[in-house]
């Protein structure tokens, strides 16, 4: 019978061994299914973005009984899918820039049998086979074909070279194979809806019924970029709601879908900046018409920022709120200077750029007030790197009419600041926030480049 073994810092009582055994059928299972979790064995990795899991198999040599109970728990709640492309990066390209933790790859993946499915890419007008192999959790194919469907929007002829064979199989009883249910030939194939425009497409072992709606999936086109900003636009207008509701949490949420609707993936602390060619075009219509797609997609990202900040604000979250305050504020400053900010005060986006030093400053106020561990990481920095020097910038946004905003910011965080540092001469605000801008007019002063310069450096 197997027994837990005791364990040394227990006391005495405790150190009787547990028969395990005794327990039924149902939590035994449970216990497996805990030990064998994939997010508490998901480790970092310097080669790959995502992470890489390490199963730890040991509890398999403890005897015969739990080796078959465990084994059935761990095959049943582990689903594997093997890709096979043609480009040795492939796996750091979709770990890295999709954040997609890797099973296995290169030689372990060649050898690796107990997938379900398998996806094989090839060109085969460039005699190109696919050679190279990473596994994937079924959880993450969807991050998978999140890289696949960005890669296609920034480069249009990509998928039209490519050819993909889906197999299905049923790895664990090859000489009698069991009917694998339409609800998981589904969790298998329907994430590569998104791919689309591809040359050909091949699916074997598949139900009819789930290679229609693949079909089907790639046949609808992608969205325009006007659609995407118009998508994040009203996703940002409705975390607003959400916010005044009194559910910041709830807010964040809403705020991480609109920065996905504009292709901006957001995964803790880590942010991943996507498809920027596909917004390199012109809106021709609706509320953003004769602006282009890249300089409206960084104003609604200035937005978001601003409001991420106020969220974590209300959460008292002062350094997350610092740290997506900072990482935008050190974008903007770093990369062309005053010229972005001059750009941002004369053309669009001064309020919310205004609002984000502000509520920054907030945060960092907190945080030194607190002495958070980590304020070295802005203390170095000589131009943004305290309280005051934020509130200085704000000044310099918030002008004119807007100086209102501060003094109801300060007061909705209960921050004191005496109200002679904010006093401005100015009477006339600059320029409202999303002001309209011509393509032509952005374009012919180099504006436009400005900010592409200064936000392709934002892309980590």
């Amino acid at each position: 019978m197997f027994c837990f073994p005791p364990f040394k810092n227990r006391s005495s009582k405790m150190a009787k061994p547990f028969p395990f055994l005794r327990l039924p059928l149902e939590l035994r299972e449970q216990m497996y299914s805990h030990y064998f979790l994939p997010a508490d064995r998901l480790q970092a990795c310097e080669y790959y973005g995502g992470g890489q899991y390490s199963f730890d198999f040991s509890l398999y040599h403890v005897n015969k009984q739990i080796y078959c109970e465990a084994q059935t728990v761990f095959r049943r709640e582990n689903i594997f899918v093997r890709i096979e492309t043609p480009w040795p990066q492939a796996v750091n390209h979709i770990s890295h820039e999709g954040l997609c933790p890797i099973v296995a790859a290169h030689d372990t993946a060649d050898s690796f049998q107990h997938h379900h499915a398998l996806v094989q890419i090839s060109a085969p007008a460039h005699l190109i086979a696919p050679a190279h192999s990473v596994i994937v959790l079924l959880d993450d194919l969807h991050l998978f074909c999140q890289v696949w469907y960005y890669s296609a929007l920034n480069y249009e002829t990509l998928n039209h070279h490519l050819s993909v064979t889906f197999n299905l199989q049923n790895p664990y009883y090859p000489a009698d194979p069991k009917p694998i249910p339409i609800a998981l030939q589904k969790r298998l194939l329907l994430p590569f809806g998104v791919v689309k425009e591809l040359d050909e497409v091949e699916v074997s072992g598949y139900d009819k019924e789930v290679q229609d709606e693949l079909d089907a999936l790639m046949k609808i086109p992608y969205d325009t970029p006007q659609k995407c900003c118009e998508d994040a636009t009203a996703l940002m207008e409705s975390g607003d709601k959400t916010l005044a509701e009194g559910k910041p949490e709830d807010a964040l949420q809403t705020y991480t879908k609109a920065f996905h609707a504009i292709h901006v993936i957001i995964m803790g602390r880590t942010r991943r900046v996507l498809a920027d060619q596909f917004f390199h075009k012109g809106i021709d219509a609706g509320r953003y018409k004769g602006q282009t797609g890249t300089t409206v997609r960084i104003i609604l990202r200035i937005m978001l920022v601003a409001r991420v900040v106020n969220a974590y604000l209300k959460l008292q979250q002062y350094e997350e709120a610092t740290f997506w305050g900072m990482r935008s504020i050190k974008i903007m400053r770093s990369t062309v200077g005053t010229e972005f900010e001059d750009f941002l005060i004369e053309v669009a986006g001064m309020l919310d750029v205004g609002l984000l030093y502000l509520r920054t400053g907030v945060s960092l106020m907190r945080m030194e007030e607190s002495a958070s561990h980590e304020l070295v990481a802005y203390t170095d920095d000589e131009d943004v790197g305290t309280s005051e020097k934020c509130f200085r910038f704000a000044k310099r946004f918030l002008k004119g009419e807007h100086q209102k905003l501060i003094k109801k910011e300060l007061e909705g965080n209960k921050v004191e600041v005496d109200e002679s540092f904010w006093l401005d001469s100015d009477s006339k605000s600059d320029v409202d926030s999303m002001a309209p801008m011509h393509q032509d007019e952005a374009e012919g002063n180099g504006q436009a480049d400005v900010i592409f310069q200064v936000w392709q450096a934002s892309q980590y």
